[in-house]
């Protein structure tokens, strides 16, 4: 009896740990710290007493491939990262005491990457150029298997002034706070 228990030990034991494997990573909040190894958050940098550089690179997202429907997640993913930049620069000027500030200038980029995977045949070579059953020819052929996947991800980059001219576009660095953090708070990526 010992002696078959062991084996349906060892492969119930190999199976629980091939679906764990399996499992993807829990969902990250999407407004956070840019860190050594993340995917996706925000930096900042003190370009001098009242001018900063804020950041956000946004999550990786899988691309359609229809042009009006990669135009429109595009600016969706732009929107996204400027909203948390922004939410990112009104908080520089709360920490910093300034009821208000400017965006003196900003990029908004989305790089989009394509991966083209291959899946060759598992059938063994075949002389001249035979790939697979009842289809001659020289690879590639229009029969090869393969899959395209299109990413994007977005990137905004704002040079904020926590001292603007009285003629410059103030930004209410409190009510803008407020209003993104109650919009992005408990968002995460991947979304549930």
């Amino acid at each position: 009896m010992t002696g078959k228990l062991f084996p349906r030990a060892a492969v119930l034991a190999a199976a629980l740990l091939t679906l764990a494997a399996c499992q993807s990573a829990p969902p990250r909040p999407l407004y956070q710290p840019l860190e050594t190894g993340a995917e996706f958050g925000y930096t900042e940098r003190q370009i001098d007493d009242t001018h900063w550089e804020v950041t956000y690179a946004g999550p990786r997202y899988r691309s359609s491939y229809s042009d009006s429907k990669r135009d429109a997640e595009s600016n969706a993913a732009r929107g996204l990262a400027y909203d948390l930049a922004l939410w990112r620069a009104a908080q520089i000027a709360l920490e910093q005491n300034k009821p208000s500030f400017a965006v003196v200038s900003e990029r908004r980029d989305v790089d989009r990457s394509t991966e083209v995977n291959r899946r060759y045949s598992p059938y063994p070579f075949y002389p001249y150029g035979f790939r697979h059953p009842g289809h001659w020819g020289y690879w590639p052929w229009w029969y090869d298997d393969y899959s395209v996947r299109t990413f994007g991800e977005a990137t905004v980059t704002l040079t904020i002034d926590l001292e603007p001219d009285p003629g410059a576009q103030a930004i209410d660095a409190k009510e803008t706070a407020a209003r993104l953090e109650d919009e992005y708070a408990f968002k995460t990526w991947p979304p549930e």
